[in-house]
Formats: structure tokens, sequence, C-alpha cells
């Protein structure tokens, strides 16, 4: 007689096997999120620990020259902000501080890359949009992130969270006319953060694989919303 697994046995194998690699999979899943989202809060920590360190309260005297003229209007942009954007499918984020210096009015962005931040432990610039020499952990879309949502709607466009050197957080919703050149302290048109905010970090498109982060108002200091 030959020893041999029976039908069933087999069948019990099987389904043994299947649980445990739905279990291994759901277990990658949600390690995957929780380590993004880990990465997004510190990179938003960082980024209010640079503006305490550095202070980049400056004013510049009007002239008739356009670079003075810029750095006078535009003295606050210097202040460093994270910002969550979107291009084309892709979803990152990225820290830097915008020069006032240039004479293009509309370099309201990083840019060059000289402005972005730089990773202390990898030297990399902490800018998930560019190719060259930087953090590739910042573009979501390579952590397998397939859709994010803002405060519980599609982010769709930009966000930033500008920070003064006292460490208080300003909130720029990408209004139309405002790519960065609104005055943090024009109560009309630019407040500073008065209510939690909420990022949701879907690994589907469905969002049923997902992990929120709640940043604070007035400091935007962040934690996992439950």
């Amino acid at each position: 007689m030959k020893k041999s697994f029976s039908l069933i046995e087999l069948i019990i194998v099987i389904i043994i096997v299947g649980i445990l690699y739905t279990s291994v999979n759901f277990t990658l899943a949600d390690t995957t999120l929780n380590q993004t989202a880990d990465k997004l809060m510190a990179n938003i920590n960082y980024t209010r620990h640079l503006a305490l360190k550095d202070n980049k309260m400056q004013y510049y005297p009007i002239s008739n020259n356009n670079i003075d003229m810029n750095r006078s209007k535009y003295w606050f942009k210097s202040w460093w902000q994270f910002r969550l954007g979107k291009a084309t499918n892709d979803y990152f984020y990225e820290i830097f501080s915008d020069s006032p210096y240039s004479t293009n009015i509309y370099d309201r962005v990083g840019n060059p890359i000289s402005e972005f931040a730089i990773n202390p432990n990898n030297k990399l610039y902490l800018a998930g949009n560019y190719a060259f020499n930087s953090d590739k952990d910042l573009n979501l879309s390579t952590s397998g992130i397939k859709r994010v949502l803002y405060n519980d709607n599609d982010f769709t466009s930009s966000i930033r969270f500008i920070f003064d050197n006292y460490g208080s957080c300003y909130l720029s919703e990408g209004d139309a006319g405002d790519a960065g050149d609104i005055n943090p302290y024009n109560i009309n048109k630019r407040v500073p953060s008065l209510k939690t905010q909420k990022i949701t970090l879907c690994k589907d498109s469905n969002c049923e694989k997902n992990i929120s982060i709640c940043i604070t108002a007035k400091t935007c200091n962040t934690y996992i919303c439950k």
C-alpha cells in the first residue's frame, strides 16, 4: 500500500494556505500604509522644525528694481512650507523655502531645486516630483498610493502648510489666484489653520484599504486619525 493524501486533506491544506496568504497580504498592505503615513507625518513635523530653527522673517526695501520689488512684496515666500500636490496621476509632496529673489513673479513654488530641503539621512532633496537627486519616497504613487482624499474629498490640486518662525501654521488650499503669492497675514485671503485637516492615503481606488492623517489647527502637529 502506498501512502497518499486524500482529497479532503488536500482541500484542507489549500484552504489553510489561502487563509495564510490572505493574512500576509493584508499585513503587508497595512505595513506599507503605516510606513508611508509615518514618513509623511515626520516630514510635516520636519518642516515645522526647519521653520523654528531658521528664522525667515525678513523684510526688503522697496525700490524700482524688479528683483528688489519682488523681494519686498514676496518676502514671506521664504518661509518653510510643506506642499502636497498632484501631477497627472502621481501624488507627491515636497518641502521648500521659496526664494523671493526671482525676477519672475510666477516663480511661486520650489524652483530651482536648490530651494528644496535636504533629507539629513540620505542627503537627497525632499522633492517628490523631481527626477534628479530627489527622495523618491515623497512620491506617494511609487509607494502604491492609488488615491488621496483631503478632508474626505478627492484631492485634485495642491495644498500648502506654511510655517512661520514661531511654529504657527498657515493654510493655503490652492484657491484661484493663490499659487503661493498671498501674504499669510492677509486675513481676508489666508488665515491660520483654525481646524483639524485630514489627509487620507488609499491603497486602492475605492479607499477600502486606507489610513488617515490628522493635522491639528494652528501648529499643524500630526497624528493618525481614529
